[in-house]
This record gives structure tokens, sequence and C-alpha cells, in this order.
């Protein structure tokens, strides 16, 4: 625990512009999920030196209150997305960092 008592174990967030149609399916036991990957572009300073930061991460949404918040979400939407990292696998076999969403905002 934090000297602020604060439980931030594995909190991300990152605002980029969503680059793929999202995907919507129920699961079996009847939760809806959403997914899609969304482009995150920034500038970034480290040692005193400028350099561009780049990456495409799939976000993961899944509830029925978070997924009726993505049927406005179309290619080129730019959100802000919160919420936790973890580890899928892909249907090749390879690990893949997924961010889960627990909180979705629109950026004007």
């Amino acid at each position: 625990m934090l000297k602020s008592n604060s439980k931030i174990d594995n909190r991300f967030s990152l605002i980029g512009t969503v680059c793929q149609l999202p995907k919507r399916y129920k699961s079996p036991n009847g939760i809806e999920h959403c997914r899609f990957w969304l482009e995150h572009r920034s500038e970034q300073f480290e040692s005193g030196l400028s350099r561009q930061a780049w990456l495409k991460m799939p976000i993961q949404i899944s509830g029925n209150q978070l997924v009726e918040k993505t049927q406005s979400i179309t290619v080129g939407s730019q959100l802000l997305i919160v919420g936790f990292i973890t580890s899928h696998k892909t249907s090749r076999g390879f690990s893949q960092l997924v961010l889960h969403a627990e909180q979705i905002e629109f950026i004007d």
C-alpha cells in the first residue's frame, strides 16, 4: 500500500483514437462485451529529450452499463479510457496486453 493509502497497483489511463470498428458480442453467461483498438500518439520528455510515443492497444469493455456507452463509438472517436491491464492469449498463442476499461470519456 502506498503512503497515501491509495490502491493503484494496476491502474492505466490512455487517450487515443479508435482505429478499428468496435466488435460487440455476448458471452455464454449473458455478459455483453465490446472490443476495439485504440491508437495513441504523443510527445514525451525523458532525460531532458523529446521523443514520440506511439502505440495501438486493444480495449476490452465488459458489462451491460459500459457496453451501452459504446453505441456511439466509431472509427475516429477520441476517447479517454481508464481501467486495468492484463494479458490475453491470442489465437496464435502469443500474450497480448489488453486494457480493460472501467471508465470511458469522449474527448471533443
